[in-house]
C-alpha cells in the first residue's frame, strides 16, 4: 500500500517533485502499486537523445511543464533517475537532486522514485524543512542497493544492446546485481561498484572465474575467438575444452595436440595451463609452468632439459618423461633443441634420445668427438646393443673374431683407426685364418625344412650387427641359431648371389637398402660430405626392419624358420684408412680398388688371388675405381669376408624362470675360482648352456634337464658389488641373473658364533 506521504501528494497539485527515496527490496513493488494508481510511468531512458549519451535532466522537466495541464491526468513516476545520478557520481548527483527539488512543474505531479542515491537524496531533504512539512519526500526504511555494473568493449559479443540508454533501462526493470553493459561513456565516479573490461581477455577472465592466468598466454585475437566460444557453450570453459576434443588424452599425442599456430593448438596451451596442479608428466608440468606465452610453448617443451645437468636428482625421471612426449616430434621440431644442447659438450651427450634419426646422427658425432659414454646405453639403445661384445662360438676362431669385431665396432663408430689394429688387420691378412670357417653356401645347403624356411637376403650385412641382432631376436621372442660362415672371393655380389638364386626351398626376398647406404648414391651418404659415421643409425633400421619382418611371418605361420644370409659384409675402416698412394696396377680397379682382374707380377704385401682377381686384404686399394661413399667391399678383410647365416624361429611359448641356487653361500677361492649353480625351467640346448660375465663365456655342466654347474675358475675374490652374467640356450639370449660373491675368510667367520666374549 502506498504510503501517506504519496497518497497526499497526488491528491492535490503541487508544482514541486516527490522526492521517494527507496531501496531494492522495496523498488518493484512501490512501483507496482504507483502503476495501480493510474500514475504514468517515465522512464529516465527515454531522455538519452542517442543510446550511447547521458539522459537529459533539462528535457525531463520540459517533459513535465509542457505536459496536459489536467492534473488528474499528469501524474507521474520518474525511473531510472536515481540510477543514473549513480552512474554520474556524487557530486552530479547532489547538484541535480538540489535543482530537481525546487524546479517547478507546472500543473504536473512527478514522483522521483530514486534508487541509489540514498545518501545524497537523504541529505537533501533533510537539509530542507520545507520537503518534509509539504509532505514532498518519504525515505523507505531499507535502502540497500545491490548493484554493480560490467562494463565491456561492444566486439566482444556479451551485451546484446549497447549503450547507456539499455543499461538504463535495465535498471528501470529493476535489475540489481551485476549488470553489464558496453558504452563508451566515463564512469569513474560512478557510486555503484564499476568493472570495466577493457578486452576480450579480461571479459574471460570475469565470466569463467577463478581465472588466474595471464593475458600475455594469448592474443587479442585468440581471446575474442574463446570469448565467442564460451557465449556459445553458456560460459562455461570446460565445454569449449569439450567442443575441441581437447581432454586430458591429448598427452598420448601431444605433437598433434600443439604443432602449429592455429586456435585449437593455442586452446591446447590454455587446457594445460588451467590444469597444471592435475598434470601427471613431470617434464610437461614443469613446461607449462615455466611456459609464459604459447609461442614459446613447443621451443619450451624442446629445450627446457638442457637446463638441468645429468647428475641432478631429478635428472632421469624428466628424461624419461619428455621422451615419452616428443616421441611423435618430427625433426624440423627436434633440431631446436639439437641446436640449443651443443652448448655444452660434457652435458649434451646425457639429454640427446632416439627418437629421431637426426638425434641418433647426433649422438654417433658426439661419440666421434668424445669418445664411447656409459649414456648410449640409454640415450641410443640400439647403438649400445651394436657395441656391445658379441662373443662368437663357432668351431674355429671364436676367440680371434670376438677380440677383432669388439675393435672393429668400436673404432667404426668412433671414426678412428689406431696402430694396433692396423696390425691386426695385416695379421689376418695371408688369408689362412678365415680359409678355415665354413662357406656360406654350404651352410644355406644345410638348412632344414626348406619348404618351410623364407630366405631373407641382406646385401652386405657382415657379423659386426650380430650383437644387435640377438638383443632384437630376444625382445621379439625369437629364437636364434647363427653359423659364422665366409663370403667367396672377392666379396662382391655377382661372386656371392648363387645362394640366393638357387634357393629352392619357400618364399625369399633381397633387401638392398644396406648396401645402398654403405656405397651407392641412392643410399644418400657421402663421406666427402660428412666423414663421421652418420650412417650407422640408417643401417640399425634396416636390421630392424628385418627382424620385425621375421616375428611377423614366422608369428603368422608363414614359415616356420626364418634364415638372415648376405652375399658379403663391408668395410668402413677400409674407408676412413685414407690411403693416399692407391696400389699400381695393370687392369683398372674395381669397387673402389679393393680389387681387380688378376694380373702378372703383382707385388703388393698384403693380397689374396681367387676367382680370377687379386684381392687386397689390407686397408689398401688399386687405382682406377673412384673412392667409395661411406663403406666398401670387395677386399678381404675380415669385415668383408665374414658374414653370418642366422636362422630364426619362434621360441616355445613358456617362461624361462632363471634362479641362482644357493645364493648366499656363493665363495671364492683363491684357488679353484667359484662355483655358480642356476636352475633353467626350460631349455632347448641342454648340452649348450652357457653364461657371459664381463665379455668372458663360460659353459655349464648339466646335472640334469634343468640344473646347471659353472665353473668360474678365473673369479678367485670377493667383490663389493654384485656379478651379472648374461644366460644364453645356444645362441638365444634367455636372460640374466645376478650374484653376490664372498671371501672364503668372511664366510668362516659368518659361521662361526663369538656370542658376548667381545
Amino acid at each position: 500500500m502506498l504510503c501517506r506521504e504519496v497518497q497526499n501528494y497526488i491528491s492535490a497539485a503541487k508544482g514541486l517533485p516527490f522526492f521517494y527515496v527507496i531501496g531494492d527490496e522495496d523498488y518493484c513493488s512501490v512501483l507496482e502499486e504507483l502503476k495501480q494508481a493510474d500514475i504514468s510511468v517515465v522512464r529516465m531512458s527515454e531522455f538519452c537523445l542517442k543510446d550511447d549519451k547521458f539522459p537529459s535532466v533539462d528535457e525531463l522537466v520540459d517533459y513535465f511543464r509542457t505536459s496536459d495541464v489536467d492534473y488528474r491526468d499528469n501524474k507521474f513516476v520518474v525511473i531510472g533517475l536515481g540510477e543514473y545520478l549513480a552512474l554520474r557520481g556524487s557530486a552530479v548527483a547532489d547538484k541535480e537532486l538540489r535543482r530537481l527539488r525546487n524546479t517547478t512543474l507546472g500543473n504536473a505531479r512527478a514522483i522521483l522514485l530514486l534508487r541509489g542515491v540514498s545518501s545524497q537524496a537523504a541529505k537533501i531533504i533533510r537539509d530542507d524543512n520545507k520537503m518534509v512539512e509539504q509532505q514532498r519526500a518519504y525515505i523507505s526504511n531499507n535502502l540497500l542497493t545491490n548493484v554493480s555494473v560490467t562494463n565491456m568493449p561492444e566486439d566482444v559479443g556479451l551485451v546484446v544492446q549497447t549503450g547507456i540508454k539499455y543499461l538504463l533501462r535495465a535498471f528501470e526493470d529493476g535489475a540489481i546485481g551485476n549488470v553489464y553493459t558496453s558504452t563508451s561513456l566515463v564512469l569513474d565516479n560512478a557510486l555503484f561498484p564499476l568493472f570495466t573490461l577493457s578486452g576480450a581477455y579480461s571479459v574471460v577472465k570475469y565470466i569463467v572465474g577463478d581465472f588466474e592466468l595471464d593475458s600475455g598466454l594469448g592474443t587479442e585475437e585468440q581471446w575474442k575467438r574463446l570469448l565467442k566460444d564460451l557465449n556459445k557453450c553458456s560460459k562455461d570453459i570446460r565445454a569449449v575444452f569439450d567442443k575441441y576434443g581437447i581432454d586430458e588424452r591429448l598427452i598420448d599425442d601431444l605433437c598433434l595436440a600443439v604443432s602449429g599456430l592455429e586456435y585449437r593448438n593455442w586452446l591446447v596451451f590454455l587446457y594445460l595451463k588451467l590444469n597444471a596442479k592435475q598434470i601427471q608428466n613431470y617434464y610437461l608440468k614443469l613446461v607449462i609452468d615455466e611456459t609464459l606465452n604459447f609461442e614459446d610453448f613447443k621451443t619450451n617443451l624442446m629445450v627446457k632439459i638442457t637446463e638441468f645437468s645429468h647428475q641432478d636428482r631429478y635428472f632421469r625421471l624428466l628424461y624419461d618423461e619428455r621422451k615419452k612426449l616428443l616421441r611423435n616430434f618430427p625433426e624440423e621440431d627436434i633440431a631446436v633443441f639439437v641446436k640449443t644442447n651443443e652448448i655444452d659438450p660434457d652435458e649434451s651427450i646425457y639429454r640427446l634420445t632416439d627418437n629421431t634419426l637426426l638425434e641418433k646422427k647426433t649422438i654417433v658425432k658426439w661419440v666421434v668427438s668424445n669418445g664411447i659414454s656409459e649414456a648410449i646405453a640409454y640415450v641410443y639403445p640400439a647403438l649400445d646393443e651394436y657395441l656391445k661384445k658379441y662373443i662368437f662360438d663357432c668351431p674355429v676362431l671364436s676367440d680371434e673374431l670376438t677380440e677383432y669385431f669388439d675393435l672393429y665396432k668400436k673404432q667404426k663408430v668412433s671414426n678412428h683407426i689406431s696402430d694396433e689394429f692396423i696390425k691386426l688387420v695385416e695379421k689376418y691378412a695371408d688369408g689362412i685364418s678365415y680359409a678355415q670357417l665354413p662357406t656360406r653356401d654350404n651352410a644355406i645347403k644345410a638348412v632344414s625344412s626348406k619348404n618351410n624356411a623364407f630366405l631373407y637376403w641382406i646385401d652386405s650385412l657382415g657379423v659386426e650387427y650380430l650383437s644387435y641382432i640377438t638383443a632384437l631376436a630376444k625382445k621379439k621372442g625369437l629364437s636364434i641359431h647363427t653359423d659364422i660362415v665366409r663370403s667367396d672371393l672377392p666379396t662382391i655380389t655377382s661372386i656371392n648371389k648363387q645362394f640366393y638364386e638357387q634357393w629352392m626351398g619357400g618364399k625369399k626376398y633381397k633387401e638392398e637398402q644396406l648396401d645402398n647406404i654403405k656405397h651407392k648414391d641412392k643410399g644418400g651418404y657421402f663421406f666427402t660430405d660428412d666423414e663421421d659415421p652418420i650412417h650407422i643409425p640408417a643401417e640399425l633400421e634396416v636390421i630392424e626392419k628385418a627382424l620385425n619382418t621375421a616375428a611377423m611371418e614366422l608369428g603368422m605361420h608363414n614359415c616356420k624358420s626364418f634364415i638372415i644370409a648376405s652375399d658379403h659384409g663391408a668395410s668402413r675402416l677400409a674407408v676412413i684408412k685414407k690411403q693416399e698412394v692407391p696400389y699400381e696396377t695393370d687392369t683398372k680397379g674395381e669397387h673402389s680398388g679393393r680389387c681387380c682382374k688378376s694380373f702378372d707380377g703383382c707385388d703388393v704385401p698384403y693380397k689374396v688371388e681367387e676367382n680370377g682377381y687379386i684381392i687386397l686384404s689390407d686397408y689398401g686399394r688399386f687405382r682406377g675405381s673412384r673412392p667409395a661413399n661411406v663403406e666398401v667391399h670387395g677386399g678381404a678383410s675380415l669385415e668383408e669376408i665374414v658374414v653370418p647365416v642366422i636362422t630364426l624361429t619362434l621360441k616355445k611359448q613358456v617362461g624361462v624362470k632363471i634362479t641362482v641356487m644357493h645364493s648366499d653361500d656363493i665363495t671364492a677361492d683363491r684357488h679353484d675360482g667359484v662355483t655358480l649353480n642356476l636352475y633353467i625351467s626350460d631349455v632347448e640346448s641342454p648340452d649348450n648352456i652357457s653364461l657371459v660375465i664381463e665379455d668372458k663365456p663360460y659353459q655349464a655342466k648339466s646335472e640334469d634337464a634343468t640344473h646347471f654347474t659353472f665353473a668360474l675358475t678365473d673369479i678367485k675374490r670377493a667383490k663389493m658389488k654384485p656379478y651379472t652374467a648374461d644366460v644364453f640356450d645356444g645362441s638365444d639370449l634367455i636372460g640374466s641373473v645376478s650374484f653376490k660373491v664372498k671371501g672364503k675368510t668372511a664366510t668362516i667367520k659368518d659361521d662361526f658364533d663369538f656370542g658376548d666374549e667381545f
